[in-house]
């Protein structure tokens, strides 16, 4: 792409980037102060409608308990009470009662009906709807509880009345406190619709409700029609008031409208209150916002898109000539001059690009000479790796020779001296023996770990599985005394000098035999896969592992992490395998744990 499009691009992200991301806090922020004061008025509703509920229970209760201590209702209650069979009393008494107390209550607006029950029968003796009179209720809660106390029997359906009811229930008792009755009213729950249903703004879709523990509606809702004792509701807002919890969610409602819902229990009622709103009415002020947001933001891109333009066709000239000039200098006209004679960074560039064209010039070597210096470098290496042979062969010869003469001798005093010799010379005898036989291990390592460097690799095909089965088998063979299970899967075939990719196994398993000798059942995995230009093979134990903080040293000449008293070793093999493989072109690498066991890597090209 060119610097034009480039530069334009950039000046669109510049001014783009600042506007999205304060778009985006304006928005986030604006949402959550929508939210957290749809949820402050959800809740502050449902505490008024609660509170105002209550009100409207403690009112109707004063009324009906203040007429049930009314003396003519007691005394007309008396008689009722005393006369099975009506007579001019009985007639006289019902009608006071009927006419002068329990009508003239319902204009309050509390009640829509009034009636005294027989505390010995249940019967019905008097009422304000005269259809009711006669009717057993002694089986009725509000009946029982109604003797004792004032009751409220909680929204229910009525057979009888063929609607909802809720009841409520006190008793009429004489001076001494004997029960001459029970004053029961039929409470108005269209005045209870209308305390829960009443709005408190100008909102489109805000919806308050009671709900019973039988999940039906116990007031109408604002979206449905004769829903009260008919309809069940099994939102996730009702779900979770039932249970005794208040709070608030984000949830269908029962029409199916993403909703933002206040629940609260209502334990003196069994009953819990909802209120809600539609998520699309309390978020559309945040919609209204994005939309100006994404309009600012255009405006912003246009204007940045026009300016980047302009500014790009300013600074693309002279950096076109300076590409051109490049091209020509890099091109090996060594005489071209930009010069450019601006003040600016380009001008500054362009004068560089001058000077070092001459500084090139200058220094120019030509191609006979440079042939000569490859010639003498490769002289120079001839010689060195002829250096790293003779010493190779001291090492060889020349270390081995006295250490085979101390082995030796050593032996012969083990062995022709022993009766002279007491047991802490016959120990200094076997350690000088072992130690000589850990170096002698220790100059064939080295060797060749320096071999590994100049040891011209013979490629051929490898299968890598049946080389691994059969180290692991003389791998067994070694120590028949340990339990040893090898677990070789199925490896992918590799390219590679054959010899050195078995020393890679070699070393590897021979690792992981040393490491799990602590276990009692030495468990040992070799795998692979292939992951796109190479193949992955693997070497697991469930040894002694080791910790990863020190994985650095492990692939290191002379590196150990354990003693030599714990296992044995040089601490070249590792280094061996690290230079095998990068030999190769691959990778090698480990992770382990302690106690945990190690996995040994190593990669080759896949080719």
């Amino acid at each position: 792409m060119k610097l034009a499009p480039k530069l334009t691009i950039l000046f669109l992200l510049l001014s783009i980037l600042p506007t999205a991301i304060v778009g985006y806090l304006a928005y986030e922020n604006g949402r959550r102060t929508i939210v957290q004061e749809t949820i402050g008025h959800l809740v502050s509703i449902n505490i008024f409608k609660n509170n105002e509920l209550k009100r409207w229970i403690e009112n109707n209760k004063s009324s009906i308990e203040e007429l049930a201590q009314r003396p003519l209702v007691r005394q007309y209650a008396s008689v009722l009470v005393k006369h099975d069979i009506p007579d001019h009393a009985y007639r006289k008494a019902k009608g006071s009662i009927v006419e002068d107390h329990l009508k003239p209550r319902l204009k309050y607006g509390g009640f829509f009906e009034l009636f005294l029950i027989c505390p010995r029968h249940g019967l019905i003796l008097a009422s304000s709807d005269e259809k009711q009179e006669g009717k057993q209720r002694d089986t009725y809660s509000y009946f029982i509880e109604g003797k004792s106390h004032t009751y409220i029997q909680g929204v229910y359906y009525s057979p009888a009345l063929e609607q909802s009811a809720m009841t409520m229930s006190t008793p009429i008792k004489d001076q001494q406190g004997n029960l001459l009755g029970v004053l029961a009213g039929l409470l108005d729950l269209g005045e209870l619709s209308k305390i829960i249903g009443l709005q408190t703004e100008k909102s489109q879709t805000e919806d308050t409700y009671l709900v019973n523990t039988f999940n039906f509606f116990v007031t109408e809702p604002r979206f449905g029609q004769d829903y009260a004792l008919k309809k069940a509701i099994r939102t996730e807002g009702v779900e979770a008031g039932l249970s005794g919890k208040d709070g608030v969610g984000f949830y269908k409602d029962y029409r199916g409208e993403p909703v933002i819902g206040a629940y609260k229990w209502l334990p003196e009622f069994n009953m819990c209150i909802i209120t809600e709103i539609d998520q699309a009415e309390a978020f559309a002020p945040i919609v209204h916002l994005a939309w100006v947001i994404m309009g600012i933001a255009s405006a912003i891109s246009i204007a940045a898109g026009l300016l980047g333009l302009f500014f790009a066709s300013t600074i693309t000239r002279p950096v076109q000539k300076l590409a051109a000039g490049a091209e020509e200098i890099g091109g090996g006209n060594l005489e071209h001059r930009v010069g450019t004679a601006s003040k600016d960074e380009i001008g500054r560039l362009s004068r560089t690009f001058d000077r070092m064209a001459e500084s090139l010039k200058a220094t120019m070597v030509s191609r006979d000479e440079l042939e000569q210096r490859v010639r003498d470098r490769t002289a120079q290496l001839e010689a060195a790796n002829k250096e790293l042979e003779a010493f190779s062969y001291s090492v060889s010869h020349d270390l081995r020779a006295p250490l085979r003469a101390i082995d030796g001798f050593s032996r012969v005093i083990l062995e022709d001296y022993t009766d002279k010799l007491d047991d802490e010379g016959k120990r200094y005898l076997n350690i000088i023996g072992s130690n000589t036989k850990k170096m002698g291990q220790l100059i064939d390592d080295l060797l060749l770990f320096s071999r590994l460097g100049r040891q011209e690799l013979r490629a051929s095909g490898i299968d890598m599985g049946k080389l691994a089965k059969a180290v692991s088998e003389e791998l067994k063979l070694a120590v028949p005394e340990r339990k040893l299970k090898f677990t070789i899967n199925t490896l992918i075939p590799a390219q590679g000098d054959q010899a050195m990719i078995r020393q890679v196994f070699v070393n590897l398993l021979s690792n992981a035999v040393k490491f799990t000798r602590p276990k009692e059942n030495s468990v040992i995995e070799v795998g692979g896969s292939n992951e796109g230009d190479e193949n992955i093979y693997y070497v697991k134990d469930n040894g002694v592992g080791f910790d990863m903080q020190y994985v650095n040293k492990l692939f290191g000449v002379f590196q150990r992490l354990h003693s030599s008293e714990e296992f044995e070793g040089t601490g070249v093999g590792l280094a061996i395998v690290q230079r095998i493989i990068h030999r190769h072109g691959g990778r090698v690498w480990v992770e382990g744990k302690v106690n945990g066991g190690a996995t040994f890597y190593f990669t080759l090209p896949n080719r």
